[in-house]
């Protein structure tokens, strides 16, 4: 099956897919995509993405006993990711203590999940930020515990933090002021932010620890859908990672997935168009044990125009995405909260929606924002087309 349609910049290059393949694969799949990828790469100027991958390749390298100048650099880049991540930890577990000691119950999420419960080795996946899920109940009390610990919200005011936004949104990024960062989350999924929306992953989590502090995190069926979804979106660069942390939660759980309970889930959430795009590139690309039933399956589904739009919609964020389409992108967004059957989300309207993401002051400038909005855009858009040009790799 054919992912790959119209938004080439939302997924790897041939060149990154032989990074992936050296990364994640076994035997002589592995050592010739390794032997392709090491003779043109150049490893210092390698993209975000990419550098996050390193440390599985270097791992995979190991144990496939590659002998080759470029390991002491995957090695030294191996040894700061597990140094940072033991940091990251240590924070990490310090904040899970504090929400136990005031009687909120947690669920960690993305990097410290995966490494904990899946990579099971702290140099194998960089973490950045730490993200830590509370009942949306317990979103206005976490904050005020945050801030009275000196931690600030990076983007809005605290006044910005009501009722309504919670039901609008799924997390946000506080700071400590020294570098750190931690994203405190009310919602699992920014496509399901609604009254119940986690309750299935809250029910079905399994119990673990930070160091000794207690929490919980996702089984691993819930972990691949929140991996692939998120997977899906428009992050600032072509995703890697997630494909990295689905491949190890198959290949460490594969017995554990319930496949049924995946389908029903995505489903649910109006979430089968992009589970089905992510299972079927790990399957068609790196030969994921998933069973071919399941994304015939999935095809036969029927889906609405509203979820194909949402999927085709997924990179209005991106800097090359013109105007409309990000206008496009926004408005999807709405009309799940809208139509997510609560009285609240059908009041709330696109403006005031609008709003909030955009994090305006006032309801009257969200149409001064979209205006300028669309000026950045179009401003974006003739720089990046005129770095092309000056250096002649405007796609053929």
């Amino acid at each position: 099956m054919n992912t790959r349609q119209s938004d080439e910049e939302l997924w790897p290059t041939s060149q990154q897919e032989l990074l992936l393949r050296a990364a994640l694969l076994r035997g002589k799949d592995a050592i010739q995509a390794w032997d392709e990828w090491a003779s043109s790469a150049d490893i210092g100027r390698l993209g975000a993405g990419s550098v996050g991958l390193l440390p599985l390749l270097y791992r995979n390298l190991l144990d496939h006993g590659v002998s080759n100048p470029l390991m002491n650099t995957l090695k030294g880049v191996y040894r700061l990711t597990w140094y940072k991540n033991q940091i990251s930890l240590h924070k990490l577990a310090s904040m899970l203590r504090l929400f136990e000691q005031a009687g909120m119950q947690t669920m960690i999420l993305k990097g410290a999940a995966l490494t904990l419960l899946h990579y099971q080795d702290f140099g194998l996946r960089g973490m950045g930020d730490v993200d830590v899920l509370v009942h949306t109940r317990h979103a206005s009390p976490a904050i005020n515990l945050l801030t009275e610990r000196g931690w600030k919200p990076k983007v809005r005011p605290l006044q910005a933090f009501t009722e309504e936004y919670f039901y609008l949104s799924q997390s946000d990024a506080f700071g400590d002021g020294a570098g750190s960062e931690f994203d405190l989350h009310w919602h699992v999924l920014l496509e399901c932010c609604y009254t119940g929306a986690d309750d299935d992953f809250w029910d079905a989590a399994v119990s673990t620890q930070v160091r000794t502090a207690p929490t919980n995190a996702m089984n691993p069926t819930d972990q691949l859908l929140h991996v692939c979804v998120h997977g899906m979106r428009w992050h600032g660069q072509a995703p890697l990672i997630w494909i990295a942390d689905a491949m190890t939660i198959l290949n460490s759980s594969q017995t554990e997935i319930d496949w049924d309970r995946l389908l029903t889930q995505a489903q649910k959430r109006r979430l089968i168009v992009p589970l089905r795009h992510a299972l079927s590139y790990l399957r068609d690309t790196l030969a994921a044990p998933i069973p071919l039933a399941l994304l015939q399956r999935m095809q036969q589904l029927p889906v609405s125009r509203f979820e194909i739009m949402e999927y085709e919609s997924r990179g209005g964020l991106s800097e090359l995405a013109g105007p409309l389409h990000k206008l496009r992108f926004w408005y999807l967004r709405y009309a799940r909260v809208a139509s997510s059957g609560s009285l609240k989300g059908r009041r709330i309207g696109l403006p005031r929606y609008l709003q909030y993401v955009w994090n305006v002051d006032h309801l009257w400038q969200v149409p001064f924002y979209a205006v300028s909005g669309t000026v950045r855009s179009v401003c974006r858009m003739a720089a990046s087309l005129g770095r092309q040009l000056a250096s002649n790799s405007f796609p053929k």
